[in-house]
């Protein structure tokens, strides 16, 4: 089955930013393709966010831990992803490079009961030790990568995405159900040219609420049964529920087209 998908989002210029935001959405906030200049920042506000290199290599900085030349392609429609995750209230500073980065943020559920003792002290890096990249984890009573705990950014390489065959393609599983993002998992897949790939068929799709589906296209790809990604007319989102996003496929056209699917709202946000 193919079906038509909504309408798509509306993509704002706002200085380097493309930005769409995600209206009526109860855990998807907006979805921001970005030229950062040399240097440059943002501070992500009260959601999440995902980043993936689209094209280029940077140095990264979040909340003062430092990623030097980040990325490894020279555009989207080849090579493999590397991705970062901002938590709430991140500041992200860019520099030393040129390219494109992809962001897709997303509400986090509402905080419970705080938590108190150790597990307050197990959410955030303790005591972190200079120049090692590990902090104290009261928890185990270990030493552990600082950017593992589940309040601090965290910059994920190629080796850690699971690569899964889907419809003559490989999906990269950029952050799975099982990554510490409370709301957001992420797949990207770039489709050769005159490829469809069948959403229904993503394999052991991520649980959420909502999907966000961006299409880019180095010519021209179909969105379901006939709304059009042209490169002329730059990126198309679509804002999908889970079934929508089941019913649709993309097929690239004439030349290669790059697919990210963002999923909102796991099981436990959800509820």
């Amino acid at each position: 089955m193919n079906t038509p998908p909504p309408a798509p989002l509306a993509f704002v210029a706002d200085g380097r930013r493309l930005v769409a935001a995600v209206p009526g959405a109860r855990w998807l906030e907006s979805i921001v393709v970005w030229t950062p200049g040399d240097p440059d920042e943002l501070v992500t506000g009260d959601v999440e966010t995902a980043v993936i290199v689209l094209a280029g290599t940077f140095d990264l900085v979040a909340n003062g831990t430092a990623w030097p030349a980040r990325g490894a392609r020279r555009e989207q429609f080849a090579g493999r992803p590397m991705a970062v995750y901002l938590p709430p209230h991140t500041t992200f500073r860019v520099s030393k490079g040129s390219g494109r980065l992809l962001l897709v943020s997303a509400r986090q559920p509402a905080a419970g009961q705080a938590p108190t003792g150790r597990e307050a002290l197990a959410k955030k890096p303790l005591l972190p030790l200079a120049g090692s990249g590990k902090a104290f984890d009261p928890t185990s009573g270990e030493w552990r990568p600082a950017e593992t705990f589940p309040t601090a950014p965290e910059s994920l390489p190629p080796r850690r995405f699971a690569r899964l065959p889907v419809g003559g393609c490989t999906l990269e599983r950029v952050f799975a159900a099982d990554y510490k993002a409370a709301t957001l998992c992420l797949d990207e897949v770039v489709l050769p040219a005159g490829v469809t790939l069948p959403l229904g068929e993503v394999p052991d799709r991520p649980p959420g609420d909502e999907v966000l589906l961006f299409v880019h296209s180095e010519g021209e790809a179909v969105v379901g049964t006939g709304t059009r990604v042209t490169r002329s007319h730059g990126p198309g989102a679509f804002r999908l529920s889970p079934e929508q996003f089941a019913g649709l496929a993309v097929r690239a056209i004439d030349q290669r087209a790059y697919v990210a699917i963002g999923y909102a709202g796991k099981p436990a946000s959800g509820s």
